[in-house]
């Protein structure tokens, strides 16, 4: 379905936007931020391939993209390792996690009331944070009973090219920044930096020998943006309308995050610390019935 309409949300008229959800009733939201992936790469690398992405699905199967928002979690203890790789400056474009999330349940409240029947939530900048986000929309499913269908996940989570799986700022997301916006990429810029210590990336070649490669990053990202056409479509075939259905207001979004954010907290990978996820991750989530939902 690959057409030079638009796709961004801000950018339609007001008739636009109805005839767009009318067409294909499909939301997808980018979410990332700014911060350090090596002295080449743009900072906002995450956010960047997720917003992309989002938008060649849209024009290519369809849909509408929300519109931009760029923040993030990362100045909390399970990201401390900006400071155990000496980056004095991690010029983050952060924000406290459970602002994020209170956030991002509003933001499926607007996808719900404003007629979309599916929305697909990709984040760029994961390590877990992406577990967090599908709670939370599990949830708002569960107290809602939304006929809205959601899919949450990490960008890499739809990579259907050979053994890639992401990283920060290594072989994989340089390569699809390199295929999403070339002119971001600048691999003749090396680390340290004499300002602020390392950037967080890596020397290329890699420790498999290998170098970024632009094609190869338009193989990754050509497999992502199939995957996310069959998810629309089996998001939308789901679908089971309810009658009068009207949506949530945000009163009521409001009292849902106060209830969510004290059944879950302590299950939240912002819980732990760094070493402690690796060591053994926060308390297994033990299922909504256990917590009286």
């Amino acid at each position: 379905m690959t057409s030079n309409r638009k796709v961004r949300w801000e950018e339609m008229l007001p008739d636009e936007l109805l005839a767009a959800i009318d067409e294909c009733p499909v939301c997808y939201m980018a979410y990332g931020l700014a911060e350090p992936h090596g002295a080449y790469n743009a900072l906002g690398l995450d956010w960047l391939k997720a917003y992309a992405l989002c938008e060649r699905a849209a024009a290519t199967h369809g849909g509408v993209v929300a519109p931009p928002f760029c923040w993030h979690i990362q100045e909390v203890p399970h990201f401390d390792w900006c400071a155990a790789n000496g980056i004095r400056q991690p010029l983050a474009s952060s924000s406290p996690g459970d602002l994020f999330y209170h956030l991002v349940l509003h933001q499926l409240r607007v996808f719900d009331v404003r007629g979309f029947h599916a929305a697909i939530l990709i984040t760029g900048h994961y390590g877990g944070v992406e577990r967090d986000m599908r709670l939370l929309c599990d949830y708002y499913g569960r107290r809602t009973a939304t006929p809205l269908r959601l899919y949450c996940i990490a960008d890499w989570e739809c990579i259907r090219f050979e053994d890639y799986r992401g990283d920060h700022a290594g072989i994989c997301e340089t390569q699809q920044l390199m295929a999403l916006r070339p002119e971001l990429v600048d691999l003749s810029r090396k680390e340290p930096s004499p300002r602020s210590g390392t950037w967080a990336g890596t020397q290329f070649p890699d420790s498999q020998g290998r170098s970024p490669i632009r094609e190869v990053g338009e193989r990754i990202v050509a497999s992502q943006i199939e995957c996310l056409g069959k998810v629309a479509g089996e998001l939308l075939e789901s679908y089971e309308p309810v009658a009068g259905w009207a949506g949530p207001s945000q009163n009521d979004v409001d009292d849902i995050w106060h209830r969510f954010e004290r059944l879950t907290r302590k299950y939240w990978l912002l819980s732990t610390t760094y070493p402690e996820e690796y060591r053994e991750g926060p308390p297994p989530f033990p299922g909504w019935e256990a917590l009286g939902e």
